[in-house]
């Protein structure tokens, strides 16, 4: 389960796909997810979502666990 709280991207990353070896390759997936998810991305840009920051909100955390179906 998630905790409330702001996430780093390749934290997010890790927890989203914990049996990739390299973070970048963790990254570019949960990415991708995101981008392929056209109401996700709505909802976050709707939070002012900066897609060259390195962190999320818990807001924009909850909107991708909840969209992505992550626990």
């Amino acid at each position: 389960m998630l905790e409330d709280r702001p996430y780093l991207k390749r934290e997010l990353a890790r927890i989203y796909s914990p049996h990739t070896r390299h973070r970048k390759a963790a990254l570019k997936r949960l990415r991708e997810d995101i981008l392929r998810c056209r109401d996700l991305v709505a909802a976050l840009e709707a939070t002012r979502w900066n897609r060259n920051c390195d962190s999320y909100t818990a807001r924009q955390v909850r909107l991708i666990a909840y969209y992505l179906c992550i626990d």
